[in-house]
């Protein structure tokens, strides 16, 4: 183990995202005080920028290990909540189903208010819905971290404690390996470059940031096709909502397709009719790093310097982020 003369360990992360800042704070938590983020890019120009800030699972795997990451990273929005600054609101959110459900969504112990839908309830809440196209579903009210303060947040928070952030990139773990005793690699899809990782995928998402006019409740709707490439959803957010949206698996084209737009617009008008015309704020179009299941796991480098992974969240990134920065903290102890 190399330990600097004040007798802290020296800690790279890699990515500056959701999850490389949540890592950050949670290993400043676990008494980690030299602590630098090395990044390509910063927020505003990361891909966890173009995402809603859900909190709901969503285009990642393993179900078992991210229902633990899920609840951990819920109740942590929660206490966030009570700090103005970092951006998390609540929403009541319903996730509509083409088909019965037979079971309690799998992440419903996650949540502190959940309830199952029959159609009944669905057609109270959302009249101008044809009888018998969703005949059940789930509400729960869940957390939403907006990207344009949450991010701004952490970096404050993390530099505070004396945390620092550089613009940079490495090709290889061995140009950073002999001044870091632990390299975390939060870099997503660019981790399919860096370690040569052919399990990893994007996942193109396309959206549209509209002006919130007075909606408060956020809408997902599952697809009758597990391999649909449109994902129709609806974020409350304080000042705007998030309208969405493709997962194109295998896409890796950023720019803005205008029949999707159109496409957008007509299905989440379908269930919110006030987003027929919406006032568009602004087009985002970005890659989820989706992978065949998240990596996070621990790889002894050299006798002087180990990289913990962890990357391939998909769509869940602000679902499951505390909890895997807490098990990155936990890794990393593990090296003192």
């Amino acid at each position: 183990m190399v330990l600097t003369e004040n007798n802290t360990m020296k800690i790279t992360i890699l990515g500056c995202g959701i999850s490389g800042l949540s890592c950050g704070v949670k290993l400043q938590e676990a008494g980690f005080t030299d602590i630098r983020i090395l990044s390509r890019t910063l927020p505003p120009h990361t891909t966890s920028d173009v995402a809603g800030g859900l909190w709901f699972p969503y285009k990642a795997e393993p179900i078992h290990r991210i229902l633990g990451w899920s609840k951990v990273t819920f109740q942590e929005m929660i206490r966030l909540r009570g700090t103005s600054e970092a951006g998390i609101t609540m929403t009541r959110f319903f996730q509509l189903l083409p088909h019965l459900a037979s079971n309690d969504a799998w992440w419903s112990s996650a949540v502190e208010v959940y309830r199952p839908l029959s159609e009944s309830d669905i057609l109270s809440e959302f009249p101008q819905l044809p009888k018998g196209q969703f005949p059940s579903g789930f509400y729960a009210e869940v957390p939403i971290a907006e990207p344009h303060k949450h991010l701004p947040y952490l970096m404050k928070r993390f530099q505070e404690r004396g945390g620092r952030i550089e613009v940079g990139e490495i090709e290889r773990f061995e140009d950073i390996a002999g001044t870091s005793r632990l390299i975390v690699n939060c870099t997503g899809l660019e981790a399919k470059k860096l370690v040569g990782d052919a399990a990893l995928f994007p996942i193109r998402g396309q959206i549209i940031v509209a002006k919130n006019t007075g909606i408060s409740r956020s809408i997902t709707i599952e697809s009758a096709s597990e391999h649909s490439e449109y994902a129709t959803y609806t974020i409350a957010r304080s000042e705007d909502v998030i309208m969405g949206g493709v997962a194109m698996t295998g896409n890796w084209e950023t720019s803005i397709d205008e029949a999707t737009v159109s496409g957008i617009i007509a299905r989440c008008a379908h269930v919110e009719p006030e987003l027929s015309a919406p006032i568009i704020l602004q087009h985002k179009a970005g890659l989820r790093p989706g992978r065949t299941e998240i990596r996070l796991e621990m790889e002894q480098l050299s006798t002087t310097c180990a990289v913990i992974h962890n990357y391939g969240h998909g769509g869940s990134g602000y679902t499951v982020n505390w909890g895997c920065a807490e098990e990155v903290a936990a890794l990393a102890q593990t090296l003192m």
